[in-house]
């Protein structure tokens, strides 16, 4: 039968002659054909599957059954792999399944309603409605929606978008340098708003010299320009969310919290940034916006060069990071914290991260803090304070055995 199929399609590929369609008969030409792709698409995806389950890949000595799959279609080993996955989840999605049998999905809109579907079961029917009326992108960020909703562990959340962090360099066949990377969405929107100003810049620059280039050109230039010069102004990022979300520490069905541009976001993602001088902050009851914050009232510019001054290098004992530091609230905003020199420090991203996600706790006073590991079964509670210490002179800085720093 396949034999016979191929055959035949062999057979119109060859005799096919586009110039003599007019336009609306090639466009239902080019219908029928995109059905019959997708059609082969399930087909390939479902015996790729039954090759995975039987193991006969290893016939050929092929390292998974990715690689038999990239091997045989011509593809990457990640499209092989996403094929597989989708393939996985479509086991325990009988709609989604059927629709994609039927040729009603692509293997990118099937790979991404199993993935929502498969996070929760009940939008499986929302989603293959999305699917055939909103485009890949609206469909991709509904996906994201229902995913978001279903997470049941707010902080676990956060913390494996932190964990799954990766960037890869490679050169493309052509000679190009190439560079993909997958960040958590508070450090995406970070680098997003640096990478866009200077964009934005160069732009300019541009224009008035006469110059005019596609703006992905641009981008280029500007990402080359962030990684030697840094940020050409303070960074903003802006998050949505409702009062109810913050306050209780997780999202409900119907609410967000999303930081614009990105999408999405943990709602422990959203308290860290609060506590950052380089965010606006919008919150909402409903559809009815309660509060916004600014960045610019926040944090005033002699209290940021202040602290700049006062922190030139990351603010905890072992770390000499002096690169894009992060103001950070000592007793966080949500715990009435004051935005004060007395209550702000600049932390490297790393050990702000392990103060906000990982449970490491802030120990001492103005001026010799640090931070102290969650499983450090007697930290010091109080260290001598900025006072003290300007009256004593220089305290003696030990470090003891969890890299935390002691006072004697």
């Amino acid at each position: 039968m396949f034999a016979q199929l191929l055959g035949a399609l062999e057979q119109i590929s060859r005799q096919l002659n586009p110039v003599a369609l007019d336009g609306r008969q090639a466009a239902a030409v080019f219908d029928d054909a995109a059905r019959a792709v997708r059609l082969c698409t399930a087909i390939k995806s479902r015996l790729a599957r039954r090759v995975e389950e039987t193991k006969v890949w290893r016939e050929r000595g092929h390292r998974s059954a990715a690689h038999w799959v990239a091997e045989a279609t011509g593809e990457t080993v990640g499209a092989a792999s996403r094929t597989l996955e989708t393939a996985r989840a479509l086991d325990s999605l009988p709609e989604t399944d059927a629709a994609f049998r039927a040729g009603l999905l692509s293997e990118v809109q099937a790979a991404e309603v199993a993935g929502a579907a498969a996070a929760e079961p009940h939008a499986e029917a929302e989603l293959l409605e999305a699917a055939g009326s909103t485009s890949v992108k609206g469909l991709r960020d509904r996906c994201r929606q229902v995913r978001a909703g279903a997470e049941a562990d707010d902080q676990a959340w956060a913390r494996r978008l932190h964990v799954e962090r990766r960037a890869h360099e490679w050169t493309d066949p052509g000679g190009a340098y190439r560079l993909e990377a997958r960040l958590a969405p508070d450090a995406g929107a970070r680098f997003s708003s640096a990478w866009k100003a200077h964009t934005d810049r160069i732009f300019r620059d541009a224009r008035r010299a006469g110059r005019r280039e596609p703006r992905a050109a641009y981008a280029a230039d500007a990402l080359v320009a962030l990684a030697s010069e840094g940020p050409s102004k303070p960074v903003e990022v802006r998050v949505t969310v409702d009062s109810s979300a913050l306050a209780r520490g997780h999202t409900k069905s119907g609410e967000r919290c999303d930081i614009t541009g990105v999408g999405p976001v943990p709602v422990t993602t959203a308290r860290a940034l609060l506590d950052d001088a380089a965010v606006a902050v919008i919150t909402r009851d409903g559809d009815d916006v309660t509060a916004v914050s600014s960045p610019k009232r926040t944090i005033p510019t002699k209290l940021r060069r202040a602290l700049e001054a006062r922190y030139p290098t990351c603010a905890v004992s072992t770390c000499a990071n002096d690169q894009f530091l992060e103001i950070d609230h000592v007793v966080p905003l949500e715990e009435h914290g004051r935005t004060e020199i007395d209550n702000l420090w600049r932390l490297c991203s790393h050990h702000h991260r392990l103060k906000t996600y990982e449970g490491w706790k802030v120990v001492g006073r103005n001026g010799t803090r640090d931070l102290a590991p969650p499983d450090d079964p007697d930290p010091p509670s109080l260290l001598v304070g900025v006072d003290d210490a300007s009256s004593l002179g220089q305290p003696d800085r030990r470090r003891d055995t969890v890299g935390r720093v002691a006072v004697q």
